[in-house]
Order: C-alpha cells, then structure tokens, then sequence
C-alpha cells in the first residue's frame, strides 16, 4: 500500500538556510490528527523543472501529495507552471479566480495590482481552491491515482485553507483513523535525566512517547489513536517530571504563571534580557489581567533612577550580583504595586567575564509576597543563549515561588545553580 501523504515545501530561502520551513513540520502533525501518515517531506528551489520533477515523483509513491509555496504575484513564484509541466499541460486563465482576487482587495478598499491577475492562472484539468485569507489562489489536481494539492505559502493562507478542504481532499485515502497526540513541556531537567524518569513509557509501542529537545525546554510527546490512553500517560509523566512540568501543547511558563496569578500581578527588572521577560509575558492571551509591565534598566543609571538600587550598593557588590538582583526585584514591586516581580542581571558575553564572575553568570530574583530569593546561575552557550537559557530559568524560578515551592537546585537545563 502506498504511504498517505508527501509534503514539498518551494523556496531558494529554504534551500540556501535563509528560512526555516514551518509549514512542513506543521502539515505533518495536522495530518496525523486526522489519522494521515507523512512518508516524506522535502524542498526544492524556486526551478521550474525542481518543482516539476519533485512532483512527478512524489505521485508515484504517495496518495496525495500537498506543495507549499510558489503561488504570488512575483517572478520567482513558479509553482502554477510547474504543476502544469508535471501535468504536460498548459495553463488557462480562470475567470472565476480572478473574481475570487479582486474580491479580496475591494474588501480591503484596494486596486488590483496588474501582476496579480496572473495568480488566476492554472493548469487545464486542475482546479482552483478559494484563499480566504490571502490572494493566491491554491490548486487541485490528479497524477495517475496521487491528488496533488497546491497550497500558499504564507502561514495564515495555508493553514487557513487546509481547514476548509482537508475533509474533502482526503476522503478517498484509507487513513488510520484520528491520532491523538499531547505534549507535555518541562524546562530546568538536563535531557538524561528527563529521560531516565520516563524510562518505562518510552519503552511502549502503544502509546509512543519520545523526548523532544528545543530552545523553550524538553517536551515529551505522547501519540496513540486510544485518547484515554494519552490523557493516562500525560498524567503520569507530568506526575514524574514534576515540580518541572509546567504544561501541554501551547502552554508556555509565561502562560503557567498567568494562570496561577489569580487575582495577582507580576512585573520585571531586566538587566541581560533585555526585554525577553516582558515580551515572554506581553505574548500571552489575556496578559493585561496580571502583567503590570516592567523596566529594562541596562545601565547603572537606570537600576538606580527607576527602581530605586542604591549606588552605593553597586558600587560595593557589583551590577552583576546577588544583592542588586534582589533590589531590582523588591524596587519592581514597589515601583508597580504588584503581588511578584521577577528581575535579571547577569554577563551574556561575549566579554566581560572574570575568574569570579565568568561569562553566563546571571542572578535571578524572585519577590512574591513580600519573600524575596536570589540564585546565581552560570549558563553555557552564546550571548543570545545565555539570555533565552536565563529568561526561561527566571520563569520558571518565578513558577515556583508563586507555588510557593523551594526551588530545587539539583539540576537546571544549560548551567549550573547556586544555593
């Protein structure tokens, strides 16, 4: 039996580094909601003959087949003239799509660009499929017994018209049924340790369960067409990973942390992060209930003008230190009025380290309730990894005193902790 689905995802941006592809990644797991498995992803360059190739031997191993990219208005979007040579067609002016196009800029009290008329093009046999959210139209069409389903590029187009044609689309493919999959996110346990303590599930062939390493943490997905089986398993884990764990699927420490400020607020101090704090939190829904704001006070300067770190204080323990961490927590709160306040000050690199106080040293503060605590941090990696390692730590440090947890010190993901 042939495997479902293959996904070719069109760009230079893509081949040459310049652009991570999303949409693959992105295709593939709403597929596998709907029981379809992906046997293969891959990318091509903006070639006419690339894109037609790729096509024609994707049909002939998968079911259907789904091409992101290629559909604008401008010279280097090819994917209509590809589809048409994997077809050995030509391609025909379709008065209905260009209506569809002009539609979408008098909704907008636009003028149609002349060059966008040629987004109305397709291939003979072909159909188009209507874009709700942007002027390029997708398209449908059969090699042999493989549907082939061009779709646009842009995030918000693509995902926006795959809702609405992914039941038709796929209903003459022998699919495997709904496949539940859940995410449990953890960030502070080094890989090997996350992993020793869900040892036995990743073990199973039913659920599936892997470990995922990225930027924001460690994520264990767990997979299986039996849901209670999932919802059983992501208990469990988040049982085993805690007081880690701080969520599934989109949650975020920042969303975690909104949650538990029933009837609370926090506010920052940052002095390393620079903003990464607030924007962590600013980028959560229905943030303005509990986030107050914040101050990124680089200088000196600005830790004493705004809140309130006396200079003296500076000057005999040093900007990057214990005891202006926990002023620059405690004059947060007192500066805003919030419940808690999280503040950072640390040396990202990649200058500026000493014997004592090495490069990816950061304090973090924690105020809530009028308790504060400080720890000292020493995080490996780059500059921007440094300060992406020290936000998501100061959040997750954050997590734990507002549970009013000790915050353990055993393991912390990318560095090591100070009592």
């Amino acid at each position: 039996m042939k495997p479902c689905a293959a996904i070719l995802t069109i760009g230079d941006e893509l081949i040459l580094g310049d652009r991570v592809d999303t949409n693959g990644p992105w295709l593939s797991r709403t597929l596998l909601e709907h029981g379809i498995k992906t046997s293969e992803r891959c990318s091509v360059s903006d070639s006419i003959p690339a894109i037609s190739k790729a096509i024609i031997r994707l049909a002939k191993l998968n079911s259907i087949v789904f091409v992101t990219g290629g559909l604008g208005p401008t010279e280097d979007d090819r994917t209509t003239e590809a589809l048409a040579d994997a077809l050995g067609e030509h391609l025909v002016h379709d008065d209905d799509a260009l209506a569809s196009i002009e539609k979408w800029f008098e909704a907008r009290g636009l003028v149609r660009p002349p060059q966008n008329d040629i987004q109305a093009m397709r291939p003979i046999s072909s159909e188009w499929i209507e874009n709700k959210a942007g002027t390029a139209p997708g398209l449908l069409a059969t090699i042999g017994n493989c549907t082939v389903v061009c779709l646009p590029g842009p995030p918000s187009e693509l995902q926006t018209m795959l809702a609405t044609i992914l039941p038709d689309v796929t209903a003459p493919i022998d699919c495997t049924g709904p496949v539940c999959t859940t995410e449990v996110r953890a960030w502070g346990m080094p890989e090997s340790v996350a992993g020793e303590k869900i040892a036995a599930f990743m073990q199973l062939q039913e659920p599936r369960v892997s470990i995922l390493m990225g930027k924001e943490g460690i994520v264990a997905r767990v997979t299986s067409a039996d849901a209670s089986l999932v919802k059983e398993t992501v208990s469990r884990i988040q049982e085993l990973w805690s007081p880690w764990a701080f969520g599934t699927n989109e949650a975020t420490l920042a969303s975690s942390i909104g949650k538990l400020l029933v009837g609370g607020s926090v506010s920052t101090a940052e002095s390393c992060t620079a903003g990464l704090l607030c924007d962590a939190f600013a980028n959560t829904p229905g943030a303005s209930k509990w986030f107050v704001g914040g101050w990124v006070t680089y200088a000196n300067e600005m830790k004493m003008s705004q809140l309130g770190v006396a200079g003296a204080l500076i000057d005999s323990a040093g900007a990057v230190s214990a005891e202006v961490a926990r002023a620059m927590s405690e004059g947060a709160v007192a500066c805003s009025g919030s419940l808690a306040a999280v503040s950072t000050t640390g040396i990202a690199g990649p200058t500026g380290g000493t014997i004592r106080k090495p490069l990816g040293t950061v304090f973090i503060g924690c105020t809530v309730h009028g308790v504060t605590t400080v720890r000292e941090f020493r995080f490996t990696g780059t500059r921007n990894e440094v300060r992406q390692r020290a936000t998501f730590s100061a959040l997750q440090m954050l997590r734990f005193r507002v549970l009013d947890l000790d915050v353990p010190t055993m393991c912390w993901q990318y560095g090591e902790v100070f009592a």
